[in-house]
């Protein structure tokens, strides 16, 4: 798999952890464990980290791929 579209599917499945934390009160109906704020403020973090993560990855691969390219094109 491209590390593109590998990376674009990290970030949405944090999106996908933040939007509980942001918005309780659309999820309290469908997952009640979510009233108590800590799961939420969990949740938050760890689809922060997973953001962070993906983006740093995405950044250090395009480096590489573009340093690479760089240096075929050179060649």
């Amino acid at each position: 798999m491209n590390y593109v579209v590998a990376t674009y599917l990290a970030r949405f499945a944090a999106i996908l952890f933040i939007i509980p934390a942001l918005f309780p009160s659309w999820f309290f109906n469908w997952f009640p464990g979510l009233e108590d704020r800590r799961i939420s403020w969990v949740l938050f973090g760890l689809g922060a980290l997973v953001y962070i993560g993906a983006s740093l990855a995405y950044y250090v691969l395009r480096k590489k791929e573009l340093a690479r390219r760089k240096e075929e094109m050179g060649n």
